[in-house]
């Protein structure tokens, strides 16, 4: 069911998605990041996939198209009742969180396993 792309490594771990960015678009073109993008959201037609867990373990910077994409994603876990988290960021991704202030809405944990945990109902 995932694909390997380019621009995102997406995972499943249960009814999450976890999608990690592999770099800012100034390393890919413009309409690749957006395909992929589209790509990924897609996968949110599945009925067993509820929440998304963007890991930004593999990124110290992400532009804003990159940005963009990501925030259509986590909204689109938002609208199908599932949850939204960011896990792994480096001091300045996190300091970007901060900047354009996505934090307020979508919680940022230390870990993937933390974020999964937050994410997952308990049995």
């Amino acid at each position: 069911m995932v694909e390997n792309l380019e621009i995102f490594d997406v995972e499943l771990a249960g009814p999450n998605l976890v999608v990690t960015p592999l770099g800012s678009t100034l390393q890919f073109q413009y309409s690749n990041v957006q395909v992929e993008a589209n790509k990924v959201l897609r996968l949110f037609d599945a009925p067993e996939i509820k929440n998304v867990i963007i890991d930004l373990s593999r990124v110290d910077y992400l532009d804003s198209i990159i940005i963009g994409s990501l925030i259509r994603l986590l909204q689109r876990a938002r609208q199908t009742g599932g949850q939204a988290v960011f896990c792994n960021a480096c001091e300045n991704m996190q300091n970007i969180l901060k900047c354009i202030k996505i934090g307020s809405l979508w919680p940022l944990f230390d870990t993937r396993d933390e974020a999964i945990a937050a994410v997952t109902p308990s049995a």
